[in-house]
């Protein structure tokens, strides 16, 4: 599955984020199940956790909690073990976009 931040459409409010945080929360739980071990699975399954989670987060306007939650993502979608450069890049997107 190819990933592409650059189709990553992101809105600078709330609910824009969330739902592009769930978009790649959905993306990430698909590369699980195409995992190649063990530890390419966890690293991307907490990936999409965290950003399931930071998507609940920012439903509720919590953007602390959204923007820790993304920084988890982003470096389990980042290490060697996921094996997935663009989800981190996407994450990195995110987390970028987060009102200060």
């Amino acid at each position: 599955m190819q990933l592409a931040a650059s189709t990553l459409d992101l809105q600078f409010d709330l609910p824009g984020l969330e739902t592009a945080a769930r978009k790649w929360a959905t993306r990430a739980r698909a590369l699980v199940n195409r995992a190649a071990c063990d530890d390419q699975e966890n690293a991307l399954g907490v990936a999409a956790f965290s950003l399931d989670s930071a998507a609940y987060f920012l439903d509720r306007g919590e953007t602390d909690a959204a923007r820790d939650a993304l920084r988890a993502a982003c470096s389990y979608a980042g290490c060697e073990e996921a094996g997935a450069p663009q989800l981190a890049e996407a994450t990195r997107a995110l987390l970028a976009s987060l009102p200060a």
